[in-house]
């Protein structure tokens, strides 16, 4: 996964793609061990406010408390999951394809009832042999290819208990978002090209997400779909607590803006568990 935020530095944390580096062609690896955990706590405040905001607002569509089990694909350092208490989920789990990343997360964020594992591919998600009550993937979906999200989707099937939740982000392409890339791949060492391979908007979301796997809806219902990320973050360059009060003051269940730089989905599994 890369940094969706303007920034002339090394891609973002928040997730990487559960396949081999290799695959969407740029190198997760080189970097640094907890570089963006780092970021996410006393990085720039535009930086800052962007993973706060978009881990907070996660964690809106999830059980306020006794939500069970949680798994989060790519979870690169840990850092989502260092910001869920016991009481919202008494097992937590993160999984991600960088031993350094998960050694940090591991080091730095593991606890009684949270650990972090290494998965070689997307695959290796069946391993796991055990439903969730909630599944986050957080901005890695645009970096798989189609066969890749097809690959995905028949482990999640797996892996989200009969009526558990889902919740996915990714880069919204009908926003500013395709301006900020751009700007991104002209000043930063890092190409965006190469990353984001599978681009989602908030108006074709479903569509293609059935098109990618025809059977998506019969396995999952779309409970919510909203945008995050319009203005408020890059208000942090002025003050990062005003910003980040203003990025809560509107319930997000209520806003329904179609142009916010992050697209944000919940999916409920429907049927039964697939074996």
């Amino acid at each position: 996964m890369v940094e969706a935020v303007p920034t002339n530095e090394a891609p973002r944390d928040s997730g990487t793609p559960s396949v081999p580096p290799a695959a969407s062609g740029f190198d997760y690896s080189a970097i640094p061990s907890g570089y963006y955990d780092r970021v996410l706590r006393s990085g720039h405040p535009v930086r800052r406010l962007w993973h706060v905001s978009k881990f907070e607002r996660v964690l809106d569509y999830l059980p306020p408390e006794g939500g069970g089990s949680i798994l989060d694909i790519g979870c690169f350092a840990g850092s989502f999951l260092s910001m869920v208490p016991r009481y919202r989920f008494e097992r937590q789990v993160g999984v991600d394809i960088l031993p350094e990343q998960v050694a940090y997360a591991t080091a730095n964020h593991s606890s009684p009832f949270r650990s972090f594992r290494v998965v070689p591919s997307i695959y290796a998600l069946r391993d796991l042999d055990e439903p969730f009550d909630c599944v986050t993937s957080i901005e890695v979906i645009e970096h798989l290819t189609p066969s890749e999200i097809r690959a995905l989707f028949r482990q999640l099937e797996h892996l989200v208990a009969p009526g558990g939740r889902l919740v996915l982000t990714t880069p919204n392409y009908a926003s500013a978002w395709p301006l900020i890339e751009l700007l991104l791949n002209k000043v930063s060492d890092v190409s965006y090209e190469e990353q984001h391979v599978t681009r989602f908007t908030y108006f074709d979301f479903e569509k293609k997400l059935e098109e990618i796997y025809p059977r998506v809806w019969s396995s999952f219902s779309l409970e919510l779909k909203t945008t995050t990320h319009f203005l408020t973050p890059f208000l942090a360059g002025f003050s990062y607590e005003i910003a980040r009060g203003l990025s809560r003051v509107v319930p997000h269940q209520t806003w329904r803006q179609p142009f916010g730089n992050l697209l944000l989905a919940v999916l409920t599994r429907t049927g039964s568990r697939e074996v």
